[in-house]
């Protein structure tokens, strides 16, 4: 069998840090530069960014011919998104508000092929991306994508335990803007406040004790270090606005005026 160009789950096995850059620009022509930052992957914000799916699908393509691994924020937790984004040719989803084991089973059965799952075949460019044949891609597919559920309200943190030990789940992702939020009934976000590390731990003890991922969004290298020092591994590390704005405002400062 062919070595596929990607595999992801054997990257974040290790336990090393794993540090993305975040996309919500629908740009192909960014996305290629995006790539060949130093950073281990792309992920497009589907959800909060201004992606769409024809956005994202050259953009995809553009990330992998630079040699990264594209992946995937959804729009919500529909069973359409986890196979296009696939069969264009991501090997992460991550989806957004899931709040139940029963909604963490609907984004499986939508992302892994049986007998773990009920995803369609199809994914021409799928197959291009992994550099694979038909057979060996069919065969490898659930292991080479991964899924992850992201924990982000009350009641996905109350339920956290069942989520994590939902079978063919690959790892839990925390937007601790919209945990904090929760937490405090809306007075604010505190990505690193008491409340918000409490529940990051626990989600990160679900994790492990179920051989999942631990991931989250962090931003910048404060809050990344306060959540590696919980057992997260998995991190979007930088926006491309944010990355723009930085890259200005240093330039602007090195020019002195």
């Amino acid at each position: 069998m062919a070595t596929p160009q990607f595999d992801l789950r054997s990257r974040l096995a290790t336990g090393e840090p794993y540090l993305f850059t975040w996309m919500t620009i629908p740009s192909s022509g960014l996305a290629a530069q995006l790539a060949r930052l130093p950073f281990d992957g792309v992920c497009l914000d589907m959800q909060h960014g201004m992606i769409g799916f024809s956005d994202a699908v050259g953009m995809i393509a553009a990330i992998n011919a630079a040699g990264r691994p594209a992946l995937v924020r959804a729009l919500w937790n529909d069973p359409a998104t986890p196979g296009q984004a696939f069969d264009a040719g991501a090997v992460c989803l991550i989806s957004p508000m899931i709040n139940s084991r029963a909604e963490a089973e609907a984004l499986v059965r939508a992302a892994k092929y049986p007998p773990m799952g009920a995803r369609s075949w199809g994914g021409y460019t799928a197959l291009q991306a992994s550099g694979l044949s038909p057979a060996d891609y069919l065969r490898e597919a659930n292991r080479l994508t991964m899924v992850f559920a992201m924990i982000e309200t009350a009641e996905a943190l109350a339920n956290v335990e069942a989520i994590a030990a939902t079978p063919g789940l690959d790892g839990l992702f925390v937007g601790p803007s919209d945990l904090s939020i929760t937490l405090s009934r809306g007075a604010g976000i505190d990505k690193t406040g008491p409340a918000t590390l409490d529940a990051m731990a626990r989600i990160s003890a679900a994790a492990k004790a179920n051989g999942l991922v631990a991931g989250a969004f962090g931003g910048n290298a404060e809050v990344i270090g306060a959540f590696r020092k919980l057992g997260f591994t998995f991190f979007a590390a930088a926006v491309d606005v944010d990355l723009l704005h930085m890259g200005a405002a240093a330039l602007r400062k090195s020019l002195g005026v």
